[in-house]
């Protein structure tokens, strides 16, 4: 009888470390989104290989990945909050070397904003549900492509975008809540 027990170390290693590093993938950082697996169910449904880190992953670790997009999740807090999560500068750093798009949802484009130099403000209240979302008129991204000139989103955040960094462009907006 041979004894087939995983030893610990093995166990505890993330499923993308088990088997080829070099498969392309879009790394999705999580926040505390509680919406962090939906969003790479909806990846994956893409036929996308995608894998979930915390945002508090080390460049080590990433960097060992061939690294296709990442996206930042949403979470609860506010990028102002002492103890607040943000991104490692060394990541910011891999992401302008290899030149790797990112998608910031909620939170994560409130750190997008904060890290680059744009404005983020409290909102009056948290705000949380469904909401119409439309594109900005005359606005030509890939990102919106295949989607109609309005579609719904589910929100749920505390601050607001007031001011886009330099050499970032609105591509949408929130236009009406339902």
């Amino acid at each position: 009888m041979t004894d087939t027990t995983v030893t610990e170390p093995e166990y505890l290693k993330q499923s993308s470390q088990l088997g080829n590093l070099n498969r392309p993938q879009v790394a999705i950082l999580d926040f505390g989104s509680q919406y962090s697996h939906l969003i790479a169910r909806r990846v994956r449904e893409m036929s996308v290989y995608c894998e979930l880190y915390s945002c508090l992953v080390s460049v080590d670790e990433l960097s060992i990945h061939n690294i296709t997009a990442i996206i930042l999740s949403g979470g609860p807090n506010s990028v102002y909050e002492e103890g607040a999560p943000h991104v490692a500068p060394e990541i910011w750093d891999m992401i302008k070397e290899r030149e790797i798009p990112v998608l910031g949802i909620c939170y994560g484009m409130q750190e997008l904003a904060h890290v680059f130099g744009g404005k983020v403000a409290p909102g009056l209240k948290r705000e949380y549900g469904k909401a119409m979302v439309s594109r900005i008129e005359g606005c030509n991204s890939r990102l919106l492509d295949g989607l109609d000139g309005e579609f719904a989103m589910w929100m749920s955040h505390g601050d607001k975008l007031i001011e886009v960094p330099k050499g970032f462009k609105k591509i949408g907006k929130l236009s009406r809540l339902s």
